[in-house]
């Protein structure tokens, strides 16, 4: 099987601070990888060279079979952390959701029914289809979330990555955002990698876990009786 992202020995510095150190890995379809580590661990900046926001100074990304990136991009779903949208944006959910699609349809080019049906359909996955008329502003954190999430997936991607989804959610929510995740990476077989803080919103969900420190440190299942001591041996919380 092909991997659907690749890294070779890739090196990313900013300035003289490396903030990716020799990264190998292969990510294949329908992985779910959960990532973790401590703050300035490259978590981030590991998602954002997937997408080409960031070039490596040294190695080899390859996603979706190709090295330029640009030539893929529609076919990677993001959701940055930390979005929040005024209680005034001008926009209902539904048109929220469909602006995923401008990536391969073009930017505010008229949408074909079936381009709607298709945005709609990225509701229902998430279970907001009832929402689809509300003004964006007016929803709670984890519908706005769940949003952001119907947006990402509306092109149908192959890939998914998520930055912190879960940071300014309350317990329920996050429960809630989790299941659906796993609920996307199961119907879809989709590749999902989400960066949490917390490692315990992980590991009873991803298949493939890795911990980071400026370079990958374990790549392995998340239930392994080992990563407690890899933790506490090399991070310091």
């Amino acid at each position: 099987m092909e991997p659907v992202i690749s890294f070779e020995n890739v090196f990313v510095k900013y300035q003289n601070i490396i903030a990716l150190r020799n990264i190998n890995i292969n990510i294949y379809q329908g992985d779910y990888i959960g990532i973790f580590g401590p703050n300035g661990s490259g978590k981030t900046t590991f998602l954002k060279t997937i997408i080409g926001l960031v070039k490596p100074d040294n190695g080899k990304i390859t996603v979706l079979g190709s090295e330029d990136i640009k030539k893929v991009r529609t076919n990677v779903g993001y959701v940055p952390q930390n979005i929040s949208v005024k209680k005034t944006f001008p926009a209902t959910v539904l048109e929220v959701v469909e602006m995923g699609l401008f990536g391969k349809i073009g930017f505010m080019k008229p949408l074909k029914p079936e381009d709607k049906k298709q945005a709609e359909e990225a509701l229902h996955m998430v279970h907001l289809e009832t929402y689809k008329n509300r003004p964006i502003g007016h929803l709670s954190g984890g519908e706005l979330q769940k949003v952001m999430v119907a947006r990402a997936i509306a092109s149908k991607p192959n890939i998914l990555l998520l930055d912190e989804p879960t940071s300014a959610l309350d317990f329920m929510m996050v429960k809630d955002l989790m299941k659906l995740l796993v609920e996307l990476n199961n119907k879809l077989n989709i590749t999902i990698i989400a960066i949490n803080h917390h490692l315990d919103l992980l590991q009873p969900y991803c298949t493939r876990l890795l911990l980071m420190d400026g370079t990958i440190i374990y790549d392995g299942k998340p239930d392994n009786n080992e990563i407690d001591d890899i933790i506490k041996q090399i991070f310091s919380f």
